[in-house]
């Protein structure tokens, strides 16, 4: 029988330690205590990695923004301790088990902003996506992200809540679900601040960071748009998980 320390269980079930105690005192995983510490039975580890459910709601919107910054190695906005500690376990359990689940890694990051979809003329487009107010994402940020990804005719945005309405009568934007060639997303205003830090130029719209495009290009549900996806958050998860822990 193999064993395993309580922080390599918890890393490969992406949960934190005080978890995997939880479930070893409920049975719910084997185990021994030896000198005072648990181990933990490898194979009950990987029975319940196999046989656990997928999650069945998306991160909240704080946790969200704080995994695609710690992604990108800022620090977390509105984040205690305690979740940061499971997020990391979590991206630490991403990036040691091989190919990136697209669906369910949209999931947990959908709650990040509010959606909207507008119509707008595509003359405006250009100057829609220069604007002061807006933060490029999706598929009009995935060539600068180093994404092979382009959406002809289609452009994504975020905004801040209390600039929408200017961006809406500036533009003369109309809400379309259906058909609409504008995505605007509305994220927390607490958040702009990650969300805008690789801005451009003064009086210029600028790019979100690429583990925010990626998070855009997974929405898309699209396979094209998935592998870029992949491609931008593979090397954001192996750098990730290559830092020592104390800098994560």
């Amino acid at each position: 029988m193999d064993f395993v320390s309580v922080r390599q269980a918890a890393q490969s079930l992406g949960v934190d330690d005080s978890r995997v105690r939880q479930l070893l005192h409920d049975e719910q995983l084997r185990g021994a205590v030896v000198s005072g510490r648990w181990i933990v039975d490898a194979d009950s580890v990987r029975d319940r990695k196999l046989l656990a459910p997928e999650p069945g709601r998306p991160l909240s919107a704080r946790n969200a923004w704080g995994v695609l910054a710690m992604l990108s190695g800022c620090r977390p906005p509105e984040l205690s301790g305690p979740e940061r500690s499971r997020l990391l376990a979590r991206l630490r359990n991403l990036a040691a088990h091989g190919e990136l689940p697209a669906a369910r890694l949209q999931k947990l990051l959908v709650a990040r902003a509010e959606v909207r979809r507008y119509r707008v003329h595509r003359s405006a487009v250009r100057v829609l996506l220069a604007d002061p107010d807006v933060v490029r994402g999706g598929g009009s940020a995935a060539p600068r992200a180093g994404a092979d990804y382009v959406a002809p005719g289609r452009a994504e945005v975020y905004v801040r809540p209390d600039r929408l309405g200017k961006l809406e009568a500036g533009f003369g934007l109309v809400l379309d679900t259906r058909a609409g060639n504008l995505v605007v997303r509305v994220p927390p205003t607490w958040a702009w601040a990650f969300l805008a830090s690789d801005a451009g130029e003064a009086g210029e719209g600028g790019d979100a960071p690429a583990s925010v495009v990626a998070a855009d290009l997974l929405d898309a549900r699209e396979d094209r748009a998935d592998a870029a996806a992949t491609g931008i958050l593979e090397p954001l998860l192996a750098a990730y998980a290559a830092r020592p822990a104390a800098a994560a």
